[in-house]
């Protein structure tokens, strides 16, 4: 069997079936070999594609981020609108004022504002109304403590200016402003989220929080009532699982 140099360099005898046996057999081999050299670079290099940059650029992606819930200090307020020769609080200012009571019951404020126009026509019928307004809230768990009374100049209100209740409250509210279609949804070859995306699911979820706050934290845990954790431990102790119902009431 024929002796020659393989390609690195070192003497070696050619695989069977590449045996030199003449000019056309050698040229043979060496466009094999040339061909084969060529298929796996080609391999290597579409290894090192630039395309696998996709999977790791969709990691910030997220409307969540984009689109952030934002929790701000807000007004609360509601107008009661007072005639000049007005002498009674109507039936329906009247549940105006203990809705407000509750809701500054339930946002945990510490203090609400009666704003009392000052200088415009209905100023006395106003001062009247806001007596009997103190009163409701009084009615419904607001203290006398937690109410303040305040005048403000509404000289250039006429007959127009209204008697205000108003209490600060903390609000959840999206930052960005949606309906921003600011891209091409068909220019997007690396099927990637678009701008608005998730901006009105945002804003629902913070119209539906009640608690703003629970967003700033978990509430605080209550104390264990050791009594009744006795109980039911000495009870499980004694009787087991058979004094529990079942699931399904066999």
């Amino acid at each position: 069997m024929p002796v020659v140099k393989r390609i690195f360099g070192s003497a070696d005898t050619l695989p069977p079936g590449l045996e030199r046996s003449g000019p056309a057999r050698s040229g043979q081999t060496r466009r094999l070999l040339a061909a084969l050299l060529v298929a796996t670079s080609g391999l290597v290099s579409a290894c090192a594609s630039p395309t696998d940059n996709v999977v790791t650029s969709s990691v910030g992606n997220d409307y969540r981020t984009r689109h952030p819930i934002v929790v701000s200090q807000s007004e609360i307020a509601e107008d009661i609108v007072v005639s000049f020769n007005a002498s009674q609080l109507s039936p329906r200012d009247r549940d105006v004022s203990v809705d407000f009571a509750r809701r500054f019951k339930r946002s945990g404020a510490n203090s609400l504002a009666i704003m009392i126009p000052s200088g415009s026509r209905n100023e006395a019928a106003a001062k009247r109304i806001a007596l009997q307004v103190t009163q409701v809230l009084q009615d419904n768990g607001v203290t006398e403590r937690q109410i303040y009374i305040h005048h403000y100049q509404a000289a250039e209100y006429g007959e127009s200016a209204t008697l205000r209740l108003v209490f600060a409250d903390m609000k959840a509210d999206v930052a960005s402003q949606c309906g921003q279609w600011d891209t091409n949804l068909v220019e997007n070859g690396d099927n990637q989220n678009y701008s608005n995306f998730g901006c009105a699911t945002q804003k629902n979820l913070a119209a539906m929080i009640a608690n703003p706050a629970d967003l700033l934290g978990p509430r605080g845990v209550t104390e264990i009532d050791s009594t009744r954790r006795t109980a039911v431990i000495n009870d499980w102790q004694e009787n087991g699982s058979g004094s529990l119902p079942t699931l399904f009431g066999n």
